[in-house]
């Protein structure tokens, strides 16, 4: 699951360009705050040897400093998406519990199609029950089931998700394969020391929880579907005014992608300053091309109003065979796949 890259555990793009770059990001941030807010637990950490400058093992630390307590509750107040992936976008746009269990399964199935050729997931990683209760199953799935901490940051990014799109959480529970089942979190509060590696989650709604917010009101907008994990952390608001203008003005494109020139050229710039611009921020030009075009299809798909030629035409792709192209590499998941499951 994991590689290292410039000195970190990374997130292995296999699962999509997009989902890592959201997602490294993600596991960076959280690795960052616990060190704000733990620095006791840090305090013996050289960040120049390679043991401090790896995100995963920073993680690791905490949990083994102070328990998954620590880790949830974290994971609990990050839990709520800053930045656009496909499927966090397809997941906090659900509107309802049910919905969002039926979309949960459907990426997860549609993405084994096509890694594994598989026609269906091999296990049900997340179910409902009749009394308004999911089941997560972190041992199922990577990359939760890959460190110790993964089932107590899973429970965390769930809850904080699920909290933020307007459910009530009664509680959580951890129930082993043995069947022997015991409280987690109740009204607030993690109980215990731990959440067993193999067991199921048990997250348990409140009867309050009928339906789930709507996009705009689980999120703004302007997190939710922001290219702001794309910047480096030196970039400042600086580097985020630059973000925002060549965004908009790809945004406005449709057929073919305008070039460099013609991008820098709306914007007053050379196309060498604009590359350089860029470049200083952590981004190229090309890759947030990509990530234009995947989001601005994302948004056509959920609209159901187009037909996949005409997705791919307002996005800007050249046709759509090269959009299905990309939503492989940077999602695992397909245009009519995606479209489908919306529709349900």
């Amino acid at each position: 699951m994991n590689r290292k890259s410039a000195g970190n555990q990374r997130v292995n793009e296999p699962l999509g360009e997009a989902y890592s770059a959201y997602w490294n990001w993600w596991l960076d941030h959280f690795a960052r705050q616990a060190e704000t807010r733990f620095p006791d637990v840090y305090e013996k950490c050289s960040l120049r040897d390679d043991h401090g400058k790896d995100t995963l093992s920073r993680i690791g630390m905490l949990n083994d400093a102070r328990g998954c307590g620590v880790i949830f509750d974290l994971a609990r107040a990050l839990g709520r998406p800053a930045g656009f992936d496909v499927i966090s976008h397809l997941l906090t746009s659900a509107p309802s519990v049910s919905a969002l269990v039926q979309r949960w399964s459907g990426v997860l199935a549609l993405q084994s199609s096509i890694r594994f050729q598989e026609s269906c997931p091999r296990q049900e990683f997340i179910v409902a029950d009749q009394h308004n209760s999911l089941v997560l199953s972190p041992y199922k799935v990577r990359p939760a089931n890959q460190k110790p901490f993964g089932p107590a940051m899973l429970a965390g990014v769930a809850t904080g998700t699920l909290e933020s799109a307007g459910a009530h959480i009664q509680g959580i529970w951890s129930i082993t394969r043995g069947g022997a089942s015991y409280p987690i979190y109740r009204f607030g509060t993690f109980l215990g020391d731990q959440i067993d590696f193999d067991s199921d989650i048990l997250i348990v709604l409140s009867e309050e929880t009928t339906g789930l917010k709507s996009d705009v009101g689980l999120v703004p907008p302007a997190r939710s579907l922001s290219f702001g994990h794309l910047l480096n952390s030196q970039s400042g608001a600086r580097g985020n005014r630059l973000l925002v203008r060549v965004v908009g003005s790809l945004e406005r494109s449709e057929g073919e992608h305008p070039g460099l020139m013609s991008t820098a050229a709306e914007l007053g710039l050379s196309p060498r300053s604009l590359s350089r611009r860029l470049t200083e921020a952590g981004l190229g030009y090309a890759r947030l091309v990509r990530f234009v075009r995947l989001r601005k299809a994302t948004r056509l798909l959920a609209s159901g109003n187009c037909c996949l030629d005409d997705v791919a035409y307002q996005a800007s792709y050249s046709d759509r065979h090269h959009m299905s192209r990309d939503f492989r590499m940077m999602a695992q998941v397909t245009p009519a796949g995606l479209r489908e499951l919306l529709a349900r």
